[in-house]
């Protein structure tokens, strides 16, 4: 035991000797490490994805190159655009994601921390606004590529990805009683998965403030606005529902029904509130998210095709009020990053598993036009009516 224990000690000396008797300067680049400040925030080392919002006016962000210490010699940095980070993050989230060109973004790719200093210039990574005419969704993914001197990166944070957003403004169709509609698709569509998606606003038309919404004794106010078994909209068999009494007759619902069973939503729902709803199904399993958030879900597997999509059936009522944004069919289970991702913005009508896509934005007329390729255009009974502009980066403001 004792000469196990003189073993271990000789191993030790033997290590620390080999270690202290480096050269200085290569202790210290051992010792060291270069990353980008905006990269490695001090609450959360591993944060290298920003979402970015570029609005009417040119956005400005800061890159910061550092050093873990400082050097006793300059070392410059490259920053460059890094095609492959974005095709990563992609095909990890189900994403369709491009560069965003180059004439709308501008930063200083060569930097230099000066000897005796832990931190180069600032760089100002400037963002121009652009336009997204076919749903295209645009990203900057920025890597430190090149480093002059004898310094490691530290941990992940050499990189940067930033998701953009620009604000999608649309007006949305209103629908009332006397636009009673179906539509029958030109094929019927099996779907062994499916996800549809819309924004939705329930409007209190009825000339009495919302007041105190909750509670038993406000079911009837309720029921004029969620009128009981109205359809706003149906996807063939798949019966979406209001209920103003559910959640113990405090809240209004809405409930999802088909031949195999039915489930409610939980949560509060308000009248003149937009909701982004998403229903999915992955073959065994219906789950609803509201505003991109998993809301509830039902054990479900059944054989799905749809034939049509049907506008103010089942108990619309003559004081109800339904508006409608961005609805969309889609071939596929989306997850929840991709939901969230998509839900304020609009996306290409040739997306990958996207079979129908009505963006409710005519703001005049009474069709409503499919801009997927399956062009299953709705035309609207009765006289149609049209909301002003909403910003559905922000709906409710």
């Amino acid at each position: 035991m004792k000469m196990i224990r003189f073993s271990k000690y000789v191993a030790l000396v033997i290590i620390l000797a080999s270690v202290f008797g480096c050269d200085d300067a290569e202790m210290k680049a051992i010792d060291n490490g270069l990353y980008i400040q905006e990269a490695a925030p001090s609450n959360k080392f591993d944060q290298q994805i920003i979402t970015q919002l570029v609005d009417d006016e040119e956005v400005v962000k800061t890159l910061t190159v550092r050093l873990v210490r400082a050097m006793d010699h300059d070392v410059t940095v490259t920053l460059d655009i890094d095609p492959q980070l974005l095709e990563e993050y992609n095909n990890k989230n189900e994403a369709n994601y491009l560069v965003l060109p180059e004439e709308y973004r501008n930063f200083e790719k060569t930097v230099t921390i000066s000897a005796g200093n832990v931190s180069a210039p600032v760089v100002n990574l400037k963002i121009k606004p652009y336009s997204s005419s076919n749903g295209e969704a645009y990203a900057i993914p920025i890597r430190i590529t090149s480093v002059d001197g004898p310094v490691e990166m530290k941990g992940n944070a050499n990189h940067l990805l930033y998701l953009l957003t620009s604000p999608h403004r649309q007006k949305a169709v209103i629908i009332k009683k006397g636009n009673r509609t179906v539509k029958t698709f030109s094929t019927a569509i099996p779907m062994e998965q499916w996800t549809f998606e819309y924004w939705v606003k329930v409007d209190n038309i009825t000339g009495e403030p919302t007041g105190d919404w909750e509670g038993l004794g406000n079911k009837n106010f309720r029921a004029r606005i969620f009128v009981p078994d109205s359809q706003p909209l149906t996807f063939s068999d798949l019966t979406l529902r209001y209920y103003a009494d559910g959640a113990n007759v405090q809240i209004p619902i809405l409930q999802f029904q088909n031949s195999a069973g039915h489930f409610d939503t939980t949560g509060f729902w308000w009248p003149d509130t937009w909701y982004h709803i998403a229903y999915t199904y992955d073959g065994t399993t219906v789950t609803v998210y509201k505003d991109g958030v998993k809301n509830n879900s039902l054990a479900n597997s059944i054989d799905w095709t749809f034939k049509s999509l049907s506008f103010a059936i089942g108990s619309f009522g003559y004081e109800q009020q339904v508006e409608f944004a961005q609805i969309r069919m889609w071939k596929k289970c989306l997850s929840e990053n991709v939901i969230k991702d998509n839900m304020s913005r609009q996306v290409a009508g040739d997306s990958d598993g996207l079979i129908g896509y009505w963006k409710c934005d005519e703001g005049t007329g009474n069709e409503l036009k499919d801009s997927s390729p399956n062009q299953n255009h709705v035309t609207l009974g009765g006289t149609l009516q049209w909301s002003e502009q909403i910003n559905f980066s922000h709906p409710n403001k």
